[in-house]
């Protein structure tokens, strides 16, 4: 399959993208939990951590799957395709990581 090449890129390269966001929202998440209680603030930073990696496994299927069809169903050339497919993961990835700053500090009872 001639895809699969493309499709094994464009996941890894979402992957790496959103392994940085993450280490940006994790940094950006202790700089606003910096009045928690430590007990608090590490139950929302694992939290966190797990709705991201969750995240960055998703975006990474989603930009595989994504990879493929824009190869086999709409013909696009193989450079475009992998862009694309990177680009719409990333932004889904981002808005994970986004999400998982807000929900686990809610759930960790810190107001």
């Amino acid at each position: 399959m001639p895809a699969k090449t493309s499709a094994l890129i464009s996941a890894i390269l979402t992957a790496l993208l959103l392994v940085l966001v993450a280490l940006l929202s994790l940094l950006t998440q202790m700089l606003a939990l910096n009045g928690a209680s430590e007990r608090q603030g590490v139950t929302a930073m694992g939290i966190s951590l797990g709705c991201q990696g969750i995240g960055i496994i998703l975006s990474a299927l989603l930009a595989s799957r994504l990879t493929n069809l824009l190869l086999v169903k709409f013909n696009w050339n193989k450079p475009l395709s992998v862009l694309a497919a990177v680009i719409a993961a990333t932004a889904f990835g981002a808005l994970v990581a986004f999400l998982s700053i807000l929900i686990p500090i809610s759930a960790a009872g810190i107001s």
